[in-house]
């Protein structure tokens, strides 16, 4: 049992009671106005309506902050797989030229890979430490998390270096199955 008392009186009063709470409202309002017969005691509330209400404004921007995390990490794949296959379809000659000098399908996949990996990489380091150095200010904005916390980082770096992997691999599939004779024929 609890009371919450502002300027002397006690303007809420909580109880534990055993059952369901909804079953026995209307035994604590006849109760409390017995002994109080007075109308502050007429609501009788759960406190996890209260608390629903309250964290209910906080709840819908977590949502929307997952929401719009979600949208940037598309927007980010569809951007890299733009750059990537622009690079790629930037070198189809030399990608032909290589082929024609003897480098197989795979060496091509593994070049285009390699390099998209590599600017992901370097994405996700730099990003990271951004992130990291910008926690200081989310901070306050958590409630029993850390903005600092190391499985979140590690997921979200994964995250984004899968979407790099699978972005990056399109166009080097692509380039990998292209003719060397139109591709030297282009230029």
């Amino acid at each position: 049992m609890g009371t919450r008392i502002v300027r002397g009186r006690a303007h809420a009063l909580f109880l534990k009671v055993r059952g369901e709470p909804r079953r026995q409202q209307e035994t604590v309002r006849k109760a409390l106005q017995e002994v109080m017969p007075s109308p502050t005691f007429v609501t009788v509330t759960r406190l996890g309506d209260v608390v629903d209400a309250a964290r209910r404004s906080w709840q819908l921007g977590a949502t929307m902050f997952g929401a719009f995390a979600v949208l940037a990490l598309v927007v980010a794949a569809i951007g890299l797989y733009g750059v990537i296959g622009y690079n790629v379809a930037q070198r189809m000659h030399e990608l032909g030229v290589r082929v024609a000098l003897g480098a197989q399908s795979t060496d091509i996949l593994r070049l285009i890979v390699r390099e998209g990996m590599a600017f992901a990489v370097a994405g996700v380091v730099l990003g990271g430490g951004i992130a990291l150095a910008a926690s200081r200010w989310m901070e306050p904005l958590l409630f029993r998390q850390s903005a600092r916390d190391p499985v979140v980082y590690g997921v979200v770096g994964l995250i984004m270096l899968v979407v790099a992997l699978l972005a990056s691999a399109l166009p080097a599939a692509r380039a990998a199955k292209a003719d060397p004779n139109s591709a030297l024929r282009a230029e």
